[in-house]
């Protein structure tokens, strides 16, 4: 006897063509009636809430009477719910914010009375090589997923899932999608002939005794009445060897291990990513749209782990208050933006808006977070050294390694003749900038950064605004400095720099790089290390685009443009002995839009604007590029020619590197039935290389995350890809129905200036560990403030400067933070080598009395030693990270 296992559920969206606000209507309306059968139907046994927790408190923020009633059935295992807090794109977000998006969402499901053991993957466009790694460190039993997977790779839909770092976990794919049927018939003879028609689809699919019936999909209403349907049917198909039962995730898996136990059979092992297009349409463009919302999307997922929280944790050592309830709340509102369709940007405009809208909360909150912090240090450190004419400014470097780039500071002063020194009067080098960059005026920036009576000032001409870098070696690892402004005394310093300029010919070179700007604005570059020497380094490729909100689609007519052999405009913004500045000017005439599947005679200016930057110390040559764009249906990308070949790219995953194939070998054909053409168009977290062992030469990304590579040679990271509709059909790539609805979204065109930031990394050796911890440094600047506000005293005598912890160089941090449910702090960190690392050593600042390795949900597993203030973990397994539990004094 077999056994189907009906699983009643919905996949609730929280957003998509339809605002939350909306479909939180229809949640209340369709909760109020699941809980109404859960009351009068014993034998609707189970139902399965999408594994996911927002929605819960969106549906108790509206009936807060039900939320005893909503905790009874969780309990008792009649509702299922979690581990998510919201179902996210994995692709698009960092590991961090996935482990946080679980841990918060088991805590509220756990809360409520349980926390369902299972990962639920029912809808992200495709599947992430680290997702088996991550269930099980969070303690789950097995992974449901669906899209991304095929029939060829593996014969059963039950299988192992192997990770990078050698983790397995139980896999269920499923085989027809999450949301196969939506409702079965009320007539007995109509539910069994669908009934059967799925177990014919299916049966061969599960190798063991139990087959899977999905009841339910997108926004699905529960079906009281299927509890009547199945007792009438369940009689016919018994007659057949088939066991009709209502059933749960949990319950499926356990009836599988069952039959293992028995049979003894040996699963298949899938290992990697999943992003076959066989089945179900992965997309390949939604990495790329609505630019302007997924760069600041990066920096809040960055800012929040490795800035605001351990700038928090550090200042609550010293007294200062806080909890990790008020970085959760700032992570909910990005975990919303997160949500699969909200972060794909694959929605109408108005859905688009309010995407837009809590990037506002973000901004506004973790900036706050940050200003409370050097306001805190501000009213604790002993400033009574400092006379009349000296102010202080406090820098704080929240990466647990010393740093080589610099650090940027804004200054209100009333005399622009100072210098800069330390605690001690020695003098420390700086730069004044020629040119001020335009930072946010707006309320949440001027504490500390900006004032509104300096403002004032400025504009009345009592008060300059002066901008200034240092080098940020004069740090500690993760910790604060505090420093001095002295007014009326000149720089004394002799300098000696290793950057020079030669301005006619424009060339820059400090000892490790040397480049040429040529008359199109691509760059000549010679690595020093290793005397090798790059060509065709940075130049644009404008093409187009017939596609929508999820696809990119080249025009069955199209015009490619390059800025190879034209004339650019190059400026020279900067010049001194710490950094030297170019701009870089672009213009582009293109075709203006996309008509019937073409690209227009109608042609519009558009401009590419580029700054490039070398430090004196640098390795890298950082980018600021400006699109001023006035083209429709069109993607720009920014192109960097390697010396060597590569049939794959190499870029960074979660928790380490992916290899990718430049050119898909192994796919379904359009004429054989794939849902889409698949295209070598993939994402990446911070980094992209080709995959060779000779001289580095890797992208790096502060923001935009999709790339391609050209040739077998080249790099192609697309800085904006514009379309102006939700869905469309009859797409070259993906032929048929539209994905989504054909809606016009004309705020998808970008019709406006978007600026993205990215580096080009050279070495003479490849390391993926230093490469990581580059890219770190690319996204974590750091953080400084001018304080003139202050009081020339005591105060409560902190030190001028502190440092927590100092990591060794083989790992990476993740995130320094407050448990979820004590005042322990929590540090996460990678080995996102390639290889284990051994004896892992940890400097910890004597405030640290006790470490402990935890789980993901911060449960102490085992003791740590520390002496004479060094922490050794004695492993780290590669693509791997590990939580730990530091306990202070």
């Amino acid at each position: 006897m077999k056994n189907l296992h009906y699983i009643p559920h919905t996949h609730w969206d929280r957003e998509w063509y339809r605002s939350s606000d909306a479909f939180r209507i229809r949640l209340t309306y369709s909760f109020d009636m699941l809980l109404d059968i859960l009351d009068k139907n014993p034998e609707y046994k189970y139902f399965t809430f999408d594994g996911q927790t927002a929605a819960l408190e969106d549906y108790i923020s509206i009936r807060p009477e039900n939320k005893e009633k909503i905790s009874k059935y969780i309990l008792e295992k009649r509702l299922f719910v979690g581990p998510w807090y919201i179902q996210p794109d994995l692709f698009l977000v960092s590991g961090e914010s996935i482990l946080r998006n679980l841990v918060i969402g088991s805590n509220i499901a756990s809360d409520l009375g349980n926390c369902m053991e299972i990962g639920w993957v029912p809808d992200a466009f495709g599947q992430i090589q680290s997702t088996p790694q991550i269930f099980k460190e969070l303690g789950m039993k097995a992974v449901f997923a669906w899209r991304g997977f095929n029939y060829r790779r593996t014969k059963d839909s039950v299988f192992l899932w192997e990770a990078p770092n050698g983790e397995k976990l139980l896999t269920i794919h499923f085989p027809l999608g999450y949301g196969h049927y939506r409702y079965l018939p009320n007539n007995k003879e109509d539910a069994i002939k669908d009934i059967q028609t799925v177990i014919d689809k299916v049966e061969n699919r599960f190798f063991d005794k139990q087959l899977l019936f999905m009841g339910g999909s997108d926004h699905a209403r529960p079906q009281g009445e299927i509890t009547e349907i199945l007792s009438e049917v369940n009689e016919e198909f018994e007659k057949n060897g088939y066991n009709i039962k209502i059933s749960n995730p949990e319950e499926f898996v356990e009836d599988v291990l069952e039959d293992q136990s028995i049979s003894k059979r040996e699963m298949e092992v899938y290992k990697g990513e999943a992003r076959s297009a066989d089945l179900g349409r992965i997309h390949a463009g939604i990495s790329s749209t609505r630019m302007d919302i997924k760069n600041p999307m990066k920096d809040y997922e960055t800012k929040l782990p490795l800035v605001a929280e351990p700038m928090s944790v550090l200042n609550s050592l010293f007294g200062g208050i806080y909890s990790q309830s008020i970085s959760n709340f700032f992570w909910k509102i990005l975990f919303k933006n997160q949500f699969h369709d909200s972060i794909y940007s694959s929605s109408p405009e108005s859905v688009n808006n309010s995407v837009e809208n809590r990037l506002l909360n973000l901004r506004h909150g973790i900036n706050e977070m940050i200003w409370l912090n050097f306001r805190f240090l501000r009213d604790k450190i002993n400033f009574s050294g400092l006379n009349e004419n000296e102010q202080p400014i406090i820098l704080f470097n929240t990466l647990p390694y010393k740093r080589k780039d610099l650090a940027f500071v804004n200054l209100y002063v009333k005399n622009d003749n100072f210098t800069i020194k330390d605690f001690n009067n020695n003098e420390i080098e700086f730069v004044k900038l020629s040119n001020l960059e335009e930072i946010n005026n707006e309320i949440e920036q001027y504490n500390g950064l900006l004032n509104l009576n300096d403002i004032a000032e400025v504009c009345e001409g009592t008060m300059k605004q002066v901008q200034i870098k240092i080098k940020a070696d004069i740090l500690p690892p993760m910790g604060y400095r505090a420093i001095k402004i002295c007014y009326n005394e000149s720089p004394k310093l002799n300098i000696s720099s290793d950057l020079s300029i030669d301005e006619k010919n424009r060339e820059i070179e400090n000892k490790y790089l040397k480049i040429k700007i040529k008359d199109d604005g691509t760059l000549s570059v010679l690595n020093k290390k290793n005397n090798v020497a790059y060509e065709n380094v940075l130049y644009f490729e404008e093409k187009g685009d017939d596609g929508d909100e999820y696809n990119y689609s080249p025009p069955v007519k199209d015009v490619v443009i390059t800025t190879k052999g034209t004339k650019a405009e190059i400026t020279l913004l900067e010049s001194n002995s710490l950094f030297v500045k170019y701009e870089i000017v672009h213009k582009i005439d293109a075709p203006f839009e996309c008509i019937n599947h073409e690209r227009s005679e109608k042609l519009e200016t558009s401009y590419i604007v580029t700054d490039l930057v070398l430090e004196s110390e640098s390795q890298r040559i950082d980018f600021k590029t400006t699109i001023i764009n006035n083209n429709k249906d069109h993607i720009i990308r920014a192109i960097f020619e390697d010396v060597y070949e590569s049939k794959e790219s190499l870029s960074e995953d979660h928790f380490g590197s992916v290899i990718r194939d430049n050119e898909i070998k192994d796919f379904k054909k359009l004429e054989d039935g794939a849902t889409e053409l698949e295209l070598p168009i993939y994402p990446m977290q911070g980094y992209v290389k080709l995959n060779h062992d000779k001289e580095l030469f890797a992208v790096l990304s502060k923001g935009p995350s999709e790339y391609e590579i050209y040739n077998d040679k080249s790099i192609a990271l697309t800085l904006i890809r514009c379309v102006g509709k939700f869905g469309k059909a009859d797409l070259k790539i993906r032929p048929g129905r539209a994905s989504g609805y054909r809606l016009n979204t004309p705020s998808s065109q970008l019709l406006k200036e978007v600026t993205s930031q990215y580096s080009l990394y050279l070495d003479n050796k490849v390391s993926i560990g230093s490469i990581s911890k580059e890219a770190n440094k690319l996204k974590v600047e750091v953080m400084t403030r001018h304080l003139k506000d202050f009081t020339r005293e005591i105060n409560d005598n902190l030190a001028d400067e502190f440092s927590l912890i100092e990591l060794d160089e083989r790992v990476e941090i993740m995130t320094l933070k407050k448990a979820e449910k004590n005042n322990d702090l929590v540090l996460r960190i990678k080995n996102s080598n390639d290889f284990d690392v051994e004896n892992i050593n940890i400097k910890l600042n004597d405030l640290i009395k006790e470490a402990y390795k935890a789980s993901l949900r911060e449960e102490e597993i085992e003791k740590l030693k520390i002496e004479n203030n060094n922490l050794v973990i004695n492993k780290i397994t590669k693509n791997s990270f590990l939580t730990l539990i530091l306990k202070a004094v």
